[in-house]
Formats: C-alpha cells, structure tokens, sequence
C-alpha cells in the first residue's frame, strides 16, 4: 500500500482574505481552488447588493455544493451507463463462447 503524500502549506487569499492552508494534492490543484472559489465569490458578489462578506461566502459554498452534487450525479450515471455496457458485452462473448465450444 503507498503511503499519502505530506502535507504542505499554501497561502491563498479568497475574497480579499490571506489563509494558510494544507493540503497533500500540490500547489498546482490549490490554484485552482483558489481561483474557481475567487471567480464564483465575484459572480455571486455582482448578482446579490448589500449582502454581508459572510451571506456572500455561503452562498459562494451553496453555489460549489451545487455544482459539487451536479458533475457527482453525473459521473454516477456515466459510470452506471458503462457498467451496463460492460456487462452486456461480457454476456455476448459469454455466448459467442459457449456457442462455439462444445458441452462438456
């Protein structure tokens, strides 16, 4: 079994605030946390007025988890649709099989 990678610390700012995160996925994969949540707190920032930082931020995690379950709900069908395409073909060589090989 491979052993998880360390950890390292990130500095990312989010809506104008510094945090210091780890993380074991590398500094390439927290940029682009950084910048999916960035762009999705300004998109939800410039459709709401007057709205506290923090009803702002909730709705930016509303939004991700939405979007989160979408592609989760998405990929399971994919997986179950590739699934069924397996089984079916595994059924078909199974009779091509046993079609051409006599009983024994």
């Amino acid at each position: 079994m491979m052993a998880e990678p360390e950890a390292s610390w990130f500095d990312i700012t989010v809506a104008g605030k510094r945090f210091n995160i780890a993380s074991r996925h590398g500094e390439a994969h927290i940029r682009e946390v950084e910048s999916l949540l960035n762009e999705t707190f300004e998109e939800v920032n410039s459709r709401v007025e007057g709205q506290s930082l923090l009803n702002i931020a909730l709705l930016t995690a509303l939004n991700l988890a939405d979007q989160l379950l979408g592609e989760k709900t998405a990929h399971h069908g994919k997986v179950e649709a590739l699934s069924d395409r397996v089984e079916n073909m595994v059924t078909r060589l199974q009779n091509a099989i046993e079609g051409r090989l006599p009983d024994h």
